[in-house]
């Protein structure tokens, strides 16, 4: 028997737990007892190396700091006579393991025998300690394989309350678990009193891992920016600290990380979008990077479907879509993009978007695709996938056959085939370099589809103004907008303005005129250079308002995965216009031509290209911008 014979002391903040003293063999010492015993945390991982693994016992008495990480709710640490958890490393043992104690030579045997600590009190889990990463990782949880609750039934005459250091509003609130929407097989759910995070920008090496944080919390007075002020002192918005300037508070992560897709196998009987929980239980699992819970239990806090219609968003009201930004995704401020830019939250360093998923997001302008191309040549239901590489100086797609001397294994024929076939659709290279293409057979197999996100610009017209550096302003206030610089010979482009205007690409110099096609105001014009094509200019029609601008963009065409066929089954993407059925070739000329607003789930596809998808509750949401003379494709519904 092994006891813990005096307290044990807990630093909560470094997850280290001093044992002072550790007695062998129950009440009385065993002094000729010279083993080693070894540990575990429960729940909970040991961390660090071999050396706070294991402690040897001299005079059957054995001292020892041990480390961990990941404890949440009442921990134990367990002592054996046993050997210690080994450091598992690319599918060996890692670690030195010249630290380890020999091990009892025959005829001596280990004897098992097992202690308990007394308890020791950690936080309790909340959605947002199962979903926050260790480090910069978004592939993982750090709780993945734990079985665990999150909640308090009130019988238990316990409450389980927010611990914000960085967000005062929330700190304190009891924790509330909403029901964002309903799946086949689960449903996800919002914690929405989770506390608002500063966001990480560096490593713990101090290298930036963040390439463009968020903006800062605003530095008010009142209810009014600093800025706009006499005063000399205002306060951060949400970390309410004193402050001189906006520069001074702090950025926040876009979401909390308090989101769950919670797989039921099933469709959950009795839970309806919008219901309240008390507790949430299940096991942690990794599906496609996407954290879930299996094997779910939950109690039900209010059933809102109890209450009238108009009280049905009670509580999925303060569960509001995050918008998703080429900011969000990953990319630089900066006029050219980076390879990696095209699919959004490609980078596994992402914490961005890992704090949105399972969480309801928001999609504006988006853009159907055109093409849809089957890769599978061999019709055995797979595509291979592929990967950013750079054995030289220059960035490039290609195989993921990564080995161990940093190359790539050589790729059977057909796996080249179908693999540059995947990422020329889907990246938009080569044939596919001036449409939208997405793969036929992962549409067939799993129903998810790519769509291309909004471009820079006017946040007006519902484009992304989250990178400045991305889009040039330029004034109509003059009667002539023309950019500074020339465009880039056959690239993409796209244009907003705040009014009505006659839009003119050609050869510089370009001059518009009243015969030119006309953009109306607040309207996206997506158009790629052709032939002599290398000037742009934009005349006003009418009168111009003080103030009247356009925004020019290189379009980085960022693509993202979409969704929908249990959501709108009627929404056919994968269509032709030449369809013989008329009313086919007209519904499918709509898809075409219109750019769709969305809202939905986020969900990590760490295989998939892109990583990332959406899925809409609904047909409410989703809704439309008709192209010129046509209407929505059935059922979406116009945007207001």
């Amino acid at each position: 028997m092994i006891s813990f014979c005096e307290p044990v002391d807990a630093f909560m903040r470094s997850s280290k737990v001093h044992l002072k003293r550790l007695r062998v063999s129950g009440s009385t010492r065993a002094p000729g007892w010279l083993g080693s015993v070894s540990f575990r945390v429960v729940p909970g991982d040991l961390t660090g190396d071999y050396s706070s693994r294991w402690a040897p016992a001299a005079a059957g008495v054995a001292r020892a700091v041990v480390k961990a990480a990941h404890q949440y709710g009442q921990v134990r640490i367990w002592a054996e006579d046993a050997p210690p958890q080994y450091i598992y490393s690319d599918g060996g043992i890692g670690g030195t393991t010249s630290q380890l104690p020999p091990e009892p030579v025959a005829p001596l045997k280990r004897s098992y025998a097992t202690g308990l600590s007394q308890v020791i009190f950690f936080a309790e889990p909340t959605l947002q300690s199962v979903q926050l990463p260790d480090g910069f990782d978004n592939r993982s949880s750090p709780l993945a394989g734990e079985f665990l609750t999150v909640g308090k039934k009130p019988e238990s005459g316990e409450t389980l309350k927010q611990s914000c250091a960085d967000d005062p509003a929330r700190d304190g609130q009891l924790v509330r678990m909403v029901v964002t929407g309903i799946d086949p097989s689960g449903f996800f759910v919002t914690d929405v009193s989770a506390c608002r995070l500063r966001e990480v920008i560096n490593d713990a090496t101090g290298t930036a891992q963040v390439r463009v944080p968020e903006p800062p919390e605003p530095c008010l007075v009142g209810t009014v920016p600093l800025e706009q002020t006499d005063a000399g002192v205002g306060v951060c918005q949400i970390s309410q600290g004193a402050c001189h300037s906006t520069g001074e508070c702090h950025s926040y992560s876009p979401s909390t990380f308090g989101h769950m897709f919670v797989y039921n196998y099933s469709f959950p009987d009795g839970l309806d979008q919008g219901d309240l929980l008390w507790t949430l239980a299940g096991s942690v699992q990794e599906f496609t990077s996407t954290t879930q819970l299996t094997f779910p239990s939950w109690s039900i806090a209010e059933k809102v479907r109890q209450l009238p219609p108009d009280q049905w968003d009670k509580w999925l009201k303060f569960a509001q879509p995050t918008p998703v930004s080429a900011r969000t995704c990953g990319s630089d401020n900066k006029p050219d993009p980076f390879l990696t830019e095209s699919l959004c939250g490609h980078n596994k360093r992402n914490l961005k978007m890992e704090s949105l998923e399972s969480g309801l997001v928001r999609l504006k302008q988006l853009r159907m695709p055109r093409v849809f191309k089957n890769c599978d040549f061999n019709a055995d239901g797979t595509v291979p996938f592929f990967c950013e590489q750079k054995p030289s100086t220059t960035w490039f797609w290609g195989s993921c056959a990564f080995n161990a001397s940093g190359g790539t294994d050589p790729e059977a024929p057909n796996d080249l085939a179908e693999r540059s076939c995947n990422q020329d659709c889907v990246v938009g290279m080569n044939d596919y370099s001036d449409t939208i293409c997405s793969e036929q057979s992962t549409y067939l197999g799993f129903g998810q589809y790519v769509v291309e996100l909004a471009p820079p610009g006017l946040a007006a017209a519902g484009l992304d103004d989250s990178l400045a550096a991305r889009y040039s302003l330029l004034p109509l206030t003059t009667g002539v907008a023309t950019p500074s610089t020339g465009l880039a010979d056959g690239a993409p482009y796209a244009i907003a303005c705040t009014v009505p205007v006659k839009v003119h690409f050609g050869s510089a110099p370009a001059v518009a005129t009243a015969a030119d096609p006309s953009l109306a105001a607040n309207t996206p014009l997506w158009h790629t250079l052709a032939g002599d094509e290398s000037a742009v200019s934009i005349i006003p029609v009418g009168p111009v308002p003080a103030g009247a601008q356009c925004s020019l963009a290189l379009n980085p065409r960022v693509r993202i995965n979409l969704i929908t066929k249990d959501a709108i089954p009627e929404l056919q993407p994968d269509c032709s216009e030449t369809d013989a059925d008329a009313d086919k070739a007209l519904q499918c000329k709509s898809v075409h031509q219109a750019t769709f607003d969305v809202v939905g789930h986020l969900r990590h596809v760490q295989p998939a290209r892109p990583r990332w998808s959406v899925t809409p509750r609904d047909p409410d949401d989703v809704c439309c911008h008709p192209g010129p003379g046509l209407s929505c494709p059935f059922p979406i519904k116009p945007c207001p």
